[in-house]
């Protein structure tokens, strides 16, 4: 009897360190790392607009809208440096796309064009890769160069 309890005792205790072990292996993980998809990001904008817009823009149309953000962003990014918030959306980068898109004989209506981009913005909201959006006080702390949370140039 006294072999059975200890035999259920040793037992115990393994299995005790053998879930701490995975306990602590559970938390060095790293958070699920957030990954953009275009045709993901495309396929949630195009079947999100409106009549309207939908039936001005091809799907084609969104993914150039949508590259030309991201281009922007990065020129963006490489420009401010990674310590300045990014903004997403936003009527610079709206006019930004237009431009492109003009010099590129595209004519996209200001409307259509922040509709993609307010659609993208739910897209990576729902992939968790952006933030909420900033408070004033949060604005207001953007030093004078940056873009901050949605002033214009």
């Amino acid at each position: 009897m006294g072999a059975v309890v200890l035999a259920l005792g040793l037992l115990v205790v393994l299995a005790i360190i053998a879930g701490l072990f995975w306990w602590q292996d559970l938390r060095r993980r790293p958070d699920r790392a957030v990954v953009y998809g275009m045709d993901e990001s495309v396929e949630y904008v195009t079947s999100r607009l409106s009549d309207q817009v939908g039936a001005a823009l091809t799907r084609h149309d969104v993914r150039r809208i949508l590259e030309w953000q991201m281009q922007f962003l990065h020129q963006r990014l490489a420009e401010e440096g990674p310590d300045i918030p990014l903004v997403i959306g936003g009527t610079d980068v709206a006019g930004e796309i237009r431009d492109q898109a003009a010099r590129h004989g595209h004519d996209y209506s200001p409307a259509a064009v922040q509709e993609v981009l307010e659609l993208q913005t739910g897209y990576l909201a729902s992939i968790g890769a952006i933030a909420e959006p900033a408070s004033e006080d949060e604005v207001r702390e953007v030093p004078d160069g940056g873009t901050g949370a949605g002033g214009d140039r």
